[in-house]
């Protein structure tokens, strides 16, 4: 009898004082800042105002964001991404002198943005988070002779992160948005969307 209450006793000190653990992280994350690195991995889908159309290879990216915790639930991010991008496609030209022409084209870029996010962490553990927000970008560099750097780009991000460790982070972000991408004559609109894949590693 006396060992099942002896047992019964332990249980409940282990419960009692496994509850406070896990809710730990998530308190001790407000009021301070989160400093994440990451490296992403993107893949594009682009159309273009100049009916141009085309898929580009995987391509890299690094960023740096830094997170402050309002409260256990709710927190904003900012940092910087540089990554590349670059499509092959073509352009069909029609007029009555030429019926159907197609013209091979190919954007390659390098784009600086600034990504804001709002982020939700709805379990206790933080090893889930919900995210959203808005990311500026600029193109700071491109090797194709009709576009030059300057160019604006604006994209809605959309995101899923799961903490694989308390240090190590995978996110799965849908990127969609536009570009206006400066050209020698005029503008040509490039219609964005990117999935990327960020490993990010969690510096508290």
């Amino acid at each position: 009898m006396n060992r099942k209450i002896l047992l019964v006793l332990m249980a409940a000190m282990m419960l009692l004082t496994q509850a406070p653990a896990q809710t730990t992280a998530q308190e001790n994350a407000v009021g301070h800042f989160t400093y994440c690195p990451y490296l992403a991995v993107l893949y594009s889908l682009y159309s273009t105002s100049d009916k141009s159309t085309g898929a580009n290879k995987l391509q890299l990216g690094f960023g740096f964001e830094t997170e402050y915790r309002f409260t256990k639930l709710f927190g904003i991010s900012a940092g910087l991404e540089l990554a590349n991008f670059g499509v092959k496609g073509h352009t069909t030209i029609s007029d009555r002198y030429f019926p159907s022409l197609s013209i091979e084209n190919e954007y390659k870029m390098k784009t600086l943005s600034l990504p804001l996010m709002f982020n939700l962490h709805p379990l206790a553990s933080n090893r889930l988070s919900l995210r959203m927000g808005l990311q500026p970008g600029w193109l700071v560099k491109t090797d194709s002779e009709k576009l030059s750097s300057g160019g604006m780009c604006f994209v809605l991000p959309v995101g899923v992160a799961v903490g694989l460790s308390d240090r190590v982070r995978l996110e799965l972000r849908a990127q969609i948005g536009t570009s206006n991408l400066e050209q020698r004559k005029g503008y040509v609109e490039l219609y964005q969307r990117t999935l990327a894949l960020n490993m990010t590693y969690v510096i508290r």
